[in-house]
């Protein structure tokens, strides 16, 4: 089972949000305003900015576009088990989908439309940013450039081809977009505050122009450790403990985080409270392919589209602030290499106008094997603790659980026993090579010890005078001394420390 912790009891695994086929309701008025910073997490205290944007889009008017196999086809359909209400309307200007691509002379689908009612269509060049909290976002347009994808409907096909009454939709959007080198520029551009905008009213032209105004009120955004302008939840970031971190902190290596896919696993976090938390915020959690960004957790059935955007709903006004989420185990296997995304998506606003400004926080992971995990499925079920021990010697082969785990042969059968052998080249030296378990990572060490007598033992490192380290990398460890072996004893072993 998966639970996201809370302040807020939790009841069952998945709260995954179905994409209804059916039909898509486009609101009669609607003012998105939305800051997206995408963040990847690189340690306890270290993130790198991936870039960003902020998106603004406009929509007056309505559109129920209904399920049916022929939308957007050049031809006329009528109602069939296929497409239940035919194809009721036909678009004759603009961009329906907003894909970039004109859909006039395409028949869809559409329940009653709803016209533009506040805002003129077709006129982006009449859109200016009014009014905007001081910052360094350029004016009066603030940099935008709008693409207009208002649309005309002809409606309804169906139950009178010859008469369709023509339906104008205002649709306007803008998007400024931030490089991964921009973030103190994308800072300083869009700050806190009440953004105005001025749109075409209806009814207004270039000749006789009239104005209607609507506004979003951007607040305050967790931002991820170090925080604004280089500082840290030490020092302040956004306020102290409001700068998001994973505080995982003993699971970093190299940027990555290392866990066992066989273990429940506890990501933890920080950021989120009251302060940078309203009641409605959203906030989900996904495992994902590190390439295609393609969700791999939590599972999706196939779908028409293929793998739909359906995150894990975590946070909300009912759930509770999360401050991490439990990962069950079996869902994947070692040696596999993803990236996990938290996504923080703010809903606040008045009337039409609405802050949808998102966070992105991601960090890679691999699953690694340890030897917690190879217990859970290298034993009998029911066999006693003690016997699991690491330094237990379940089979009786005089090598402990844990040196057999690290030497690849099996703890469990008496006639599966390590023979890490010294061997004699060139000079008569002596050199001795272990593979290393794939998939360890930073969490199993191997290390390399030499005696002149069996007793005491003594830890070959970098620089030692009587042996040289080879190789000592993922793949495997290896040591040659120095001198003969008359000289210098071929005696070796090898040690296991857990991390």
């Amino acid at each position: 089972m998966n639970i996201a912790k809370s302040t807020a009891l939790l009841a069952g695994a998945f709260s995954l949000t179905a994409t209804l086929a059916q039909a898509q309701f486009l609101e009669t008025l609607d003012l998105t305003f939305r800051d997206t910073k995408v963040f990847k997490m690189v340690g306890p205290r270290d993130s790198e900015y991936q870039g960003g944007e902020l998106f603004v889009r406009v929509f007056d008017g309505a559109a129920g576009i209904l399920g049916c196999a022929s939308n957007f086809s050049p031809f006329y359909t009528t109602p069939n088990i296929l497409c239940p209400s035919g194809t009721t309307g036909l678009v004759t200007q603009g961009d329906l989908d907003g894909d970039g691509v004109r859909d006039v002379g395409v028949y869809i689908s559409i329940s009653q439309p709803v016209p533009a009612r506040s805002i003129q269509p077709f006129l982006t060049e009449s859109v200016e940013l009014f009014s905007a909290p001081p910052s360094a976002l350029p004016r009066p347009l603030g940099g935008f450039n709008w693409t207009d994808n208002s649309t005309v409907i002809f409606y309804d096909l169906i139950n009178d081809p010859v008469n369709g009454v023509g339906y104008e939709l205002t649709d306007f959007e803008s998007t400024r977009t931030y490089l991964p080198s921009e973030l103190d520029r994308h800072r300083k551009e869009i700050v806190p505050g009440t953004y105005i905008f001025k749109f075409p009213a209806l009814g207004s032209s270039e000749e006789n122009p009239a104005n209607f105004f609507m506004s979003a009120t951007h607040r305050e955004m967790v931002e991820a450790v170090p925080g604004p302008g280089g500082r840290n939840v030490d020092s302040g970031g956004i306020d102290v403990g409001n700068d998001f971190r994973v505080t995982n902190d003993d699971r970093w290596n190299n940027g990555v985080m290392e866990l066992d896919p066989r273990i429940v696993f506890n990501f933890e976090w920080e950021g989120f409270n009251a302060s940078t938390f309203s009641g409605s915020d959203r906030l989900f959690f996904s495992v994902r392919d590190r390439e295609t960004r393609k969700i791999v957790f939590p599972p999706i059935p196939i779908a028409d589209p293929p793998n739909p955007e359906l995150p894990q709903l975590i946070g909300s006004s009912d759930l509770g602030i999360p401050t991490g989420y439990d990962l069950g185990p079996d869902f994947f296997g070692p040696n596999e290499q993803f990236s996990v995304e938290v996504e923080f998506v703010r809903n606040s606003g008045v009337g039409s106008a609405v802050d949808r400004s998102t966070r992105l926080f991601q960090w890679d992971i691999d699953l690694i094997d340890t030897y917690a995990g190879f217990v859970t499925e290298g034993f009998t079920p029911g066999t006693p603790e003690e016997l699991l021990e690491p330094d237990a010697d379940f089979d009786g082969d005089g090598y402990t659980n844990l040196e057999e785990f690290g030497l690849q042969t099996s703890p469990t059968d008496p006639a599966s026993v390590p023979n890490p052998t010294p061997v004699l080249i060139g000079n008569d030296q002596c050199y001795l090579e272990i593979a290393k378990r794939p998939g360890v990572g930073s969490r199993l060490t191997y290390v390399m010890q030499y005696s002149s007598d069996q007793e005491n033992w003594v830890t070959i490192e970098q620089g030692d005078p009587n042996w040289f380290i080879v190789f000592n990398n993922q793949d495997r460890i290896s040591v040659l001394s120095r001198a003969a072996y008359n000289v210098n004893p071929c005696f070796l072993r090898v040690q296991f420390e857990q991390n």
